[in-house]
């Protein structure tokens, strides 16, 4: 027989190995992280709950952070999230940073190179309900200026809108000081320019422009003058949208583009339910403005006094 003594003392080294496995598998298998601070018997809890609406893409995974915002690496907690399961996280209430949106919530969408967005809030608790996180696809950032070119004054409220091959790509509105960041998805024809349309509600002419669009983040300010108008002339609004200014006056003629609603036509000709005119537009390679003349369906349009 052997040694009992030994035997008992093989036994216990074995079965601590195994508690020991078995702890390291449930770390592996567990996607939270939090320091030990976080861990606070007995405290009143938070739950930050946010809200993903992804447009038009499906991303794998959410990785969602709660840190304050005077230490960012500093992280109270992070958890990974998979489509469809709800986003939240719950906290001890009083670890939170107890400053004026003093603390920060990170959602990180996986799966391709889409922007981290980040939402700060004050300490509660309870619940806290983030607001809706848009998740878009990865896009390159236009931050784009819109002046008057005599005064040189912002024109806010501009609705912008940004299409390819007629497929709207993007569409937003400045704000007061005539300021907005277009986003214009990487997923296009890259080596094609895109047509980018600026609608002042009528107070200047629908500025257009065909721009080339630079990798990642880039600046672009337009400026937009007054229509000049030549004897005869007259200006129409379109008040309908996608309508196609023809190279002729034939149903079949080719397309140039398509005008929208609220965009600005100097007609110069009318022939029964057909008018002639021309639409100003930018040519960004050259610096410069060219009017382009067509042929538009009368029932779209109504003058301007």
């Amino acid at each position: 027989m052997g040694n009992p003594v030994k035997t008992i003392r093989n036994l216990l080294l074995f079965l601590s190995l195994v508690v020991i496995t078995a702890q390291e598998d449930s770390i592996a298998v567990d996607s939270t992280f939090y320091p030990k601070k976080v861990v606070a018997e007995g405290s009143e809890t938070v739950v930050i709950s946010a809200t993903v609406n992804p447009i038009n893409i499906s991303p794998t995974a959410y990785r969602y952070s709660i840190y304050p915002r005077n230490r960012p690496a500093e992280v109270f907690m992070q958890k990974l999230f998979f489509p469809g399961e709800q986003i939240q996280i719950i906290l001890p209430a009083n670890i939170l940073n107890t400053d004026s949106l003093g603390n920060i919530a990170k959602l990180e969408p996986l799966g391709d190179a889409y922007d981290h967005q980040y939402r700060m809030f004050n300490a509660d608790v309870g619940e806290i309900n983030l607001a809706t996180f848009d998740i878009l696809g990865p896009s390159d950032i236009m931050k784009l200026t819109v002046l008057d070119a005599e005064t040189n004054n912002p024109i806010g409220n501009s609705n912008i809108r940004v299409t390819q091959n007629r497929e709207i790509l993007s569409s937003t509105q400045t704000d007061t000081s005539g300021y907005t960041r277009v986003r214009i998805p990487v997923k296009r024809i890259q080596d094609e320019p895109v047509l980018v349309s600026i609608n002042t509600d009528g107070r200047f002419p629908t500025w257009k422009g065909n721009m080339d669009i630079a990798e990642g983040i880039f600046e672009k300010t337009v400026t937009i003058s007054p229509l000049e108008l030549g004897s005869g002339d007259a200006i129409y609004e379109v008040i309908d949208s996608m309508v196609p200014f023809r190279e002729g006056p034939e149903n079949g003629a080719v397309a140039l583009f398509l005008l929208n609603e609220g965009d600005q036509v100097v007609i110069s000709k009318v022939a029964g339910d057909r008018l002639f005119g021309r639409v100003r537009i930018y040519l960004d390679k050259q610096g410069i403005y060219r009017n382009i003349s067509g042929w538009v369906l009368g029932k779209h349009l109504n003058r301007m006094e």
